[in-house]
């Protein structure tokens, strides 16, 4: 019961992201991605992705910016080279990856349960 009453409230901001995950449970990478875009990212992006206080152009969902990188592989390159924008080394090349899931998967380019691989990023379409 504890459990399930801790998992509640981080379901219901993974929704409030647009994280289409219905009636499967998000991976435990996209969902740590959640909690370390939230810690990391969104002072800059905006919680929703859509307007941050530093850069107000969507990046994820229509006209977003995340469409300017053909795959996954070159999303999470960019990632690992240049955020977040104060230091790059903040957080470690593991948890790019997994910011790189959630965003993805709130912009609809891979389903929100599965486990983003380094070998299969370059195969991820963006679009």
């Amino acid at each position: 019961m504890r459990l399930a009453m801790t998992a509640l409230p981080i379901l219901g901001v993974l929704a409030s992201f647009g994280v289409a995950f219905g009636t499967t449970t998000p991976s435990g990478q996209v969902a740590e991605g959640q909690r370390l875009y939230m810690e990391n990212c969104a002072t800059c992006h905006g919680d929703d992705g859509q307007r941050g206080a530093a850069y107000q152009t969507p990046i994820w969902g229509p006209r977003a910016q995340i469409r300017k990188f053909e795959n996954a592989l070159g999303l999470f390159e960019y990632n690992q080279l240049t955020m977040p924008f104060n230091d790059p080394n903040q957080i470690n090349d593991i948890e790019k990856l997994a910011v790189v899931a959630f965003l993805l998967a709130n912009h609809g380019a891979m389903p929100a349960s599965t486990t983003l691989e380094y070998g299969a990023a370059a195969g991820i379409q963006i679009r």
